[in-house]
């Protein structure tokens, strides 16, 4: 026995015949696979490419959308300290503003007093003046008049006639 194999001779040349013919097919097929392979894969990394490029600039977006946010935030928290501490200092400042009218007030208040009271003392001084003056010349008017009843009473004892037994009757 040999390695040897007897084949049909005109069914080998047909076999060939035939996967000659199919091969430039298959050849022309698997060409154009490939070039669709290769369109299809070129389409692919554009599209991902575009969906990388659309991502990054979103997320470039929202990163500078998050820092605007943040850096609003920030303020408002610098407006919220600063109005914080201005309106500390502002009722600082009032509460000194009203404790220094207060105590004006009251100085002012305590003037009024002494002068009110230098006045009162004043016009008691002068209605005691003006009082000892009117009594002293109401003194002074009685005894005048006192003198003048007490000349009168003499002048008309001394020229008084004798007492009648019955006194004459007026009308």
């Amino acid at each position: 026995m040999t390695r040897r194999t007897v084949v049909d001779e005109e069914q080998l040349l047909a076999q060939l015949l035939r996967v000659e013919r199919s091969i430039p097919e298959a050849v022309q097929e698997a060409e154009e696979i490939l070039l669709t392979r290769d369109e299809i894969l070129a389409r692919a990394n554009a599209y991902a490419q575009e969906l990388i490029k659309s991502a990054e600039q979103q997320a470039a977006k929202i990163a500078d959308e998050i820092r605007i946010v943040q850096q609003a935030e920030r303020e408002a928290q610098q407006l919220r300290q600063q109005v914080k501490e201005e309106t500390e200092t502002l009722r600082q400042q009032n509460f000194t503003e009203i404790e220094r009218i207060r105590r004006q007030a009251q100085q002012e208040l305590e003037e009024m007093r002494q002068v009110t009271l230098a006045e009162c003392q004043q016009i008691q001084a002068g209605a005691d003046t003006y009082a000892e003056r009117v009594l002293t010349d109401l003194e002074r008017q009685m005894g005048e008049l006192l003198r003048v009843i007490h000349n009168g009473r003499q002048h008309i004892r001394q020229h008084q006639a004798p007492p009648q037994a019955h006194p004459p009757q007026r009308r």
